[in-house]
């Protein structure tokens, strides 16, 4: 969901440091088709219908990540366990629909009709989570309870179901480089366009706020009602033009001319992609390695480097993802904090919308920076830099008080920003690294890093929200420790882990070279 950011100029720092994905063998015909690979077939009109094709998944993925324990906390009081576990049940679902969608809309049915069959149920399911139960008993909070989680259960799906669907579009759609890397592009622009309306209409709807509420409650439950319909109105709207769109672009006729991929390997491919990984200099001198898809992919399981690659991803989305959560509930903590020392709290809720926007600007523009430090540090420094700056938001925010200027807010959100933006692109460029032009693996690879990053987001929220305080007068600065010491420790993690995969890829480089010396 926030991952598109990431994902952008993971492709955009690759491109730049890999160049175009073509086998060694074909280098000499690369020449002759370079020119051709630069042109576009596509007109911008057709580019834009395509980017508008994610609009409602990445507007409903900005209130759930921002806003969804918020509305469960202080506006329908669910216990905190209870509200963790809805969410990780959401995670776990994103997780495990997935491969499943990706599987089944390759066999059945066209990436078009699987993209409305989503959206139809995002249509049906999204609006449902920030709705009150129309026939749950408010005496007896089971059934609620078993409400969102049927809820949360489709909408999920559906979301796969879009998010899957409109990826594989960009291969039917395209026929040169420059149109994949177009559609993604205009892919992307999309989704900072999203977070920015989802932050726009935030603030909006929180205004008219009576004075004497200095803090989120029930009584705010048409706000987030309101939220969630303009979402969808908007959403829904993106989705009937991007349909328009395909038809213009007579999107069945490229789909049926385009060229279907997963071709095997060559076992010479399979030995220099294996040197590779380990680090060896003279992937010529290596012994050949004959296997091929499914066993190949046994073996590579038994690489301690895909497991670290996974960790250091994995770290650094938690500590994306936490912050995200968290922030809009550590501001309204804030507000009931200032209220009960008696201090003016008359735009404290503004800041629910106003701090993940900077902060979501600040990652923003971080993201386009690196693209060009990259050519300067390697993606494991620069992952370490962001490691640093996300542990020094950690740190102010420990050492915030309840009467901080709006300033030092804005600082905090500025650190986390950069510090998220900048350790989620790294990670997925190292991970990039590790896939090369092995691309029939890639598949392989990202499914096992993402969808360990789904199920440890999820049980760090269950965790959190269990060991959350049945009083808020027992604990009134939970969610400030909770992003200093879960993002932070987060962020020292992944600087473990890195460390660890450094040392990793010297031994295997060393041991590989003692190996080539023996034979």
């Amino acid at each position: 969901m926030s991952e598109s950011q990431g994902l952008l100029a993971h492709q955009q720092n690759q491109s730049a440091d890999y160049g175009s994905v073509i086998p060694d063998e074909k280098v000499a015909q690369e020449d002759g088709q370079g020119d051709t690979e630069m042109r576009s077939t596509l007109p911008l009109i057709h580019k834009i219908g395509f980017g508008i094709g994610h609009v409602y998944n990445d507007l409903a993925a900005g209130v759930w990540f921002s806003y969804t324990l918020l509305f469960m906390h202080s506006v329908i009081s669910l216990p905190g366990p209870a509200a963790g576990a809805l969410v990780m049940w959401g995670q776990v679902m994103d997780a495990v629909a997935t491969p499943i969608v990706g599987h089944l809309s390759d066999k059945y049915g066209s990436k078009r009709q699987w993209h409305i069959f989503g959206s139809a149920l995002v249509f049906i399911s999204f609006p449902a989570i920030f709705a009150v139960c129309p026939m749950c008993n408010p005496s007896q909070q089971i059934w609620e309870i078993v409400y969102f989680t049927i809820v949360i259960l489709v909408f999920q799906t559906a979301w796969a179901i879009v998010q899957i669907s409109h990826l594989a579009m960009i291969p039917e759609m395209s026929r040169t480089q420059k149109d994949r890397s177009d559609l993604t592009a205009l892919r992307y622009s999309g989704a900072v366009m999203s977070n920015l309306i989802v932050y726009g209409i935030t603030w909006a709807v929180l205004q008219g706020r009576s004075t004497d509420t200095t803090t989120i409650g029930p009584g705010d439950a048409f706000r987030f009602r309101d939220l969630a319909l303009i979402i969808t109105l908007i959403g829904v709207s993106m989705s009937v033009l991007f349909h328009f769109s395909l038809a213009v672009a007579s999107y069945d006729h490229r789909r049926q001319q385009s060229i279907p991929g997963g071709q095997r390997r060559s076992a010479e491919r399979v030995a220099t992609e294996n040197d590779r990984l380990l680090g060896s200099d003279n992937p010529s001198e290596d012994v050949s390695v004959t296997v091929i898809g499914g066993r190949f992919r046994r073996d590579f399981l038994k690489n301690p480097l895909l497991y670290q690659n996974a960790l250091l991803y994995v770290f650094a989305r938690l500590f994306m993802t936490t912050a995200l959560i968290y922030i809009p509930l550590w501001i309204d903590e804030r507000s009931a904090a200032m209220a009960a020392e008696g201090l003016s709290t008359d735009k404290s809720v503004d800041h629910i919308a106003i701090v993940p926007l900077v902060s979501f600007v600040a990652s923003f523009v971080a993201s386009l920076l690196l693209k060009s430090l990259n050519r300067f540090i390697s993606h494991q420094v620069a992952y370490l830099f962001g490691s640093v700056v996300g542990i020094g938001g950690c740190v102010l925010v420990g050492l915030v008080s309840p009467s901080a200027a709006l300033s030092i807010l804005l600082a905090v959100a500025v650190l986390f920003g950069i510090g998220s933006s900048i350790t989620m692109i790294s990670s997925l460029c190292i991970t990039a690294d590790m896939v090369g032009d092995n691309t029939d693996l890639g598949g392989f690879i990202y499914s096992a890093v993402t969808f360990a990053d789904k199920l440890i987001t999820g049980v760090a929220v269950l965790a959190i929200e269990a060991m959350k305080c049945k009083l808020t007068r027992e604990c009134p600065e939970y969610y400030k420790r909770v992003l200093s010491y879960a993002c932070g420790g987060a962020a020292c993690l992944g600087i473990v882990t890195l460390i660890s995969l450094q040392i990793t890829r010297l031994c295997c480089r060393r041991y590989r070279r003692v190996s080539v010396t023996t034979l």
